[in-house]
């Protein structure tokens, strides 16, 4: 005979109990959760994401203003005749004489120009000349937004162009 405390002398197996089989998946509501996160996240994430493609358009825009620069010095070398980039910072604009191969900055892109008196007609217009020898009055292009700023430098001597992220 057993006593309450003791313990069993033989062991008991239980019996294996049946759960019915379930599909594996998502439910309906689960996907509809994931799909409303998804949308809220797509709908705040653009003002995230702006600064990034503003920065790329600055650096796009420092880019061709020293292709210009450096066309310009091309052309001087190759006519043997000196060869100017004028800017208009009044409409936003640089230009080889005659208006050939314009361009122009966004408005949220300030422009400083620094260059010879010489080659300044006002505040607002002002120009980099390149010469023959491939030399330049020299000067320097700074492109500002918000707290990234460019430098485009010209030298004076070579007429070498170099990008400068400040």
């Amino acid at each position: 005979m057993q006593t309450p405390n003791a313990a069993p002398t033989r062991a008991r197996t239980l019996g294996h109990v049946a759960h019915p089989v379930r599909a594996a998946g998502f439910t309906m509501l689960e996907l509809l959760v994931v799909i409303v996160i998804i949308g809220v996240l797509a709908a705040l994430s653009p003002p995230m994401f702006s600064s990034g493609v503003t920065s790329a358009e600055h650096r796009a825009v420092a880019r061709a203003i020293a292709q210009e620069l450096r066309f310009a010095r091309s052309e001087a070398i190759a006519s043997r005749k000196d060869v100017g980039v004028e800017f208009n910072l009044a409409d936003r604009t640089y230009q080889l004489p005659g208006g050939k191969r314009r361009g122009k900055w966004p408005e949220g892109v300030a422009l400083e120009l620094t260059t010879t008196a010489a080659e300044t007609l006002d505040e607002k217009h002002a120009s980099v000349r390149f010469y023959a020898d491939g030399g330049s009055t020299g000067g320097r292009v700074t492109l500002k937004f918000k707290e990234r700023e460019f430098r485009i430098d010209i030298g004076w001597l070579t007429g070498r162009i170099a990008i400068e992220e400040a």
